[in-house]
C-alpha cells in the first residue's frame, strides 16, 4: 500500500468538504476514489473517440474542456 499526501490551499479543502457534504461522501478517500473513477471513465471515452459532455433537459450540449483529457489520443480499438 502507498500513502499519498496532498498539500492544498484552505479554499480548495473547503470546496472538497462542500462536495463531500453535497454528495454524502463521508471520507476524503471515497471522494478521491469517486473522482478517479470519473476521470478514468472520461479518459477511456476520449480514447474511444467520444466527446465528454453534459446535456440539459432542452438538449443543449456543453463539452468538457480539460487539458488533461484533451491530450488523450483517440484509439480506434478502444470501446467504452
Amino acid at each position: 500500500m502507498v500513502r499519498i499526501q496532498l498539500d492544498l490551499p484552505d479554499e480548495q479543502v473547503a470546496e472538497l468538504d462542500s462536495l463531500m457534504e453535497e454528495t454524502r461522501i463521508t471520507t476524503r478517500k471515497d471522494l478521491f476514489n469517486n473522482a478517479l473513477t470519473l476521470f478514468m471513465w472520461a479518459v477511456k471515452a476520449k480514447k474511444a473517440g467520444r466527446i465528454i459532455a453534459s446535456v440539459d433537459d432542452e438538449h443543449r450540449v456543453r463539452e468538457l474542456v480539460m487539458p488533461s483529457i484533451e491530450s488523450v489520443a483517440a484509439s480506434p480499438l478502444q470501446k467504452v
